[in-house]
């Protein structure tokens, strides 16, 4: 995974046990995390919206908008994330192209699952025929 090798050397990295809470609905946002061994589960009001493992970025979408966390972060296995703040974030589009292209890849995607979300959310309110 080519991402993982702009986190070879970096500082800022910590490690989640299975089912560690990485971070919650409702937390402050002030960093983002590149996965950099493990898998990670994202939940949506208890609902799964999947997945995410090593090379992936998470919590990016609170940080960038100086949000609160939207979905839920829970270690699948042993984790181990780089952390970066909003300064670095900042750094790292800048100077990384390929950061930058995988940081907009994860957006998408996590975009596409929270429309998944949404649209089974109201086909279950849709009344019965």
């Amino acid at each position: 995974m080519g991402i993982i090798r702009l986190f070879r050397d970096w500082r800022e990295v910590e490690e989640f046990d299975p089912e560690a809470v990485i971070f919650k609905e409702g937390d402050p946002a002030d960093e983002l995390y590149v996965i950099l061994a493990g898998e990670v589960a994202l939940t949506l009001h208890g609902q799964s919206l999947g997945s995410e493992a090593k090379g992936s970025i998470i919590g990016e979408m609170a940080l960038l908008e100086s949000a609160t966390r939207n979905a839920t972060a829970t270690a699948r296995s042993k984790v181990k994330v780089a952390k970066l703040d909003r300064r670095q974030l900042q750094k790292m589009i800048r100077e990384s192209p390929e950061f930058s292209l995988r940081a907009m890849t994860v957006l998408a995607c996590r975009l596409r699952a929270v429309d998944q979300y949404i649209s089974a959310q109201l086909d279950r309110q849709k009344p019965a025929k």
